[in-house]
Parts: structure tokens; sequence; C-alpha cells
């Protein structure tokens, strides 16, 4: 995905935190206790979108633009890669063609998966090899990579092994859980954020020792700088925010709590379906399945994070009041 110009400039190269790059101390209620909050508004035009977190009431912002026919191509994109191809592929060897199911399976999981080996590359190319604009604050070792890459790369690498060693041993119930071993260990990452551990390796922008953030924040900072192109500029944006406003914060929480749940639903529907029912009405429903479940989470997110939003600038607006109120007596 890419957006409509790179905001962000390359930094001096280093190893060490710059001055411009520091991000101060983090606050005393940060981590899965913290809260947090942000202004919203929204331009829509035929072909952009620029969500501007503006400077509302001394708020620090966060201005965020993307072409939507980008999104769109690439959701396309991701469809026709992870369900249209292996459906093509299954359902017409197994009725027109006198292959054994462990060849179809074979084949058709060859297909699957397909979109990370175009995506993952390219990400990681710009996240190595411009590093210093679209990698993580602090830190210019070219592989110490985002909390998006490394979580992305772990989650394909247990996806695959059912990919892997279903057809050749036979058990194609394990085959059909290659989507809940891609988002399953997501999702456990996305529960462990949740208890805010000290991890002694960068975690995104966050140095050794930091706690944890809850994982919302780090996939946020990470597509909007590197897949959105808005570079350090923005991770350094919402960062301050993320110290300035306790309700952007919380919503960081509700975020990660709600699509930890999200998982977990899936992983357990799609079990149900892998080991119950019959392999030839399974396979399309598990693919298909997928993007549905990942349609309706997404739109429940958007309507909670919209709301929140909303409670946010309530929120500030008050608090604002109240510190004039103080001032004045």
């Amino acid at each position: 995905m890419s957006s409509s110009k790179s905001v962000s400039s390359a930094h001096e190269s280093g190893t060490r935190r710059s001055d411009d790059e520091k991000i101060g101390p983090r606050p005393a209620n940060d981590g899965a206790s913290g809260t947090h909050n942000f202004p919203l508004k929204v331009t829509d035009s035929v072909t952009t979108r620029t969500i501007s977190r503006g400077e509302e009431d001394g708020l620090p912002s966060l201005h965020f633009s993307y072409h939507m026919r980008y999104v769109v191509i690439y959701i396309l994109f991701l469809l026709v890669c992870n369900f249209v191809i292996p459906l093509i592929l299954f359902y017409p060897l197994v009725y027109l063609t006198k292959l054994s199911i462990r060849h179809v399976v074979g084949i058709s999981s060859a297909a699957l998966g397909l979109s990370s080996c175009f995506d993952a590359p390219f990400r990681l190319w710009r996240l190595t090899k411009h590093r210093t604009i679209y990698g993580p604050l602090g830190d210019d070792v070219w592989w110490h990579l985002d909390f998006v890459m490394w979580t992305y790369t772990f989650a394909t690498i247990i996806f695959a092994i059912p990919l892997a060693i279903a057809a050749p041993i036979e058990y194609y119930n394990f085959f059909l859980m290659s989507t809940v071993m891609l988002i399953c260990p997501i999702g456990l990452v996305f529960l462990v954020s949740l208890f805010s551990p000290k991890f002694h390796v960068w975690c995104s922008s966050d140095a050794p020792g930091t706690p944890m953030k809850p994982a919302a924040f780090y996939v946020i900072e990470d597509i909007a700088a590197v897949d959105f192109r808005h570079g350090r500029d923005y991770r350094k944006a919402i960062h301050e925010r993320y110290q300035a406003s306790p309700p952007f914060r919380q919503l960081m929480l509700h975020i990660t709590l709600y699509w930890t749940i999200c998982s977990l639903f899936y992983c357990g529907v799609t079990a149900l379906v892998s080991w119950l029912a019959p392999l030839h009405f399974a396979f399309g429903w598990v693919l298909g399945q997928m993007f549905i479940w990942g349609a309706v989470c997404a739109f429940g997110c958007r309507y909670m994070v919209l709301r929140e939003l909303k409670k946010e600038r309530e929120w500030w607006k008050e608090n604002n009041v109240r510190q004039r109120a103080s001032l004045e007596k």
C-alpha cells in the first residue's frame, strides 16, 4: 500500500537516539492500565482520504493521508492470492481430474499465502534500505526491524508448517488449520502486550527495558510509517500523542483487547469447521471465513474507534475547562 506522498525526510544515521527523535519519558500509567485519546477530522475526496488529528486544545497532531484506491487494490490482491486462486486450483482439480486428494491439496497449498512472497520482501526492503526514513526511532541498526515485521515473520513461519507437511502425511484437517496458525500467534502477541512486559530488545521505537505498549499502538505506528510511507515523522507524532493524552492510551488498550478476543473467536470457529466438516466444504469455507471475519471485525473496530475518539475530544475539552477554571481562582 502507498500514500499520496512520503511525509518524512531522512534523519541523520547513527545507532544512538538523536535529540529530535527522543520521545520523552513514559507516563506513569503507561501500558495495559494506561489511557489515551486524540481528535479526528476526516476529509473525503474522490481518490484521497486525509485523517488529521489536529492540535486541538493543545494535543500533538497526527496527519495521516492515503489513496483509497490503493487500499482497495491491496485488499483485492490479498483476496485473489489467498482465496480465488486456491479455490480455482482445488475444486476443478478435485472434480475434473483424476488427481488424488493428496496431490490436489499439495498444489492448492502452494498457492495459499502467495501474497506474502510479494508484500513481505518489499516491506523488508523499504525498512532496511531506507532505515533512516521509515525505520523505528532511536536505533539505526539495519536488522533491528519493527514490531509488525517481526510479528508477521513469526506468524508466517508458523503458518507455513501445515502447508508444508499436511499433504505429504495426508493429514488434511491439519492443512485447514493453516489460517489458525497465522492468526493465533498474532493474537497471543496481542494478549501478552496487555500485561506490559519489559523486553530486553527493541520493540519498534521503544528501547530495551521499556514496558510494552498495547500491540495495537505498534501496529498503527509501523504500518503508517512504513506501508503508508509516513516515515519517522509519524512515529514521533504518535509517541508524542500517546504521552500527551490518557484517553488515547485507553483507546490503544481497547483496540488490542478487541482484536485479541476476535482472534480467539476466529481460531475456535475455524478449528470446529476444520475437524468436523467434510474437506470439500471446509476448504472453501475456511478460506472465505478469514475474509468475512476480517471485514466484520474491522467494521466493529472502526465503530469503536470513532466512538472513543468522540469521547476523547469531549474529555480533553472538559479537562481544559477545568484547568482554566483552576487558574482563574
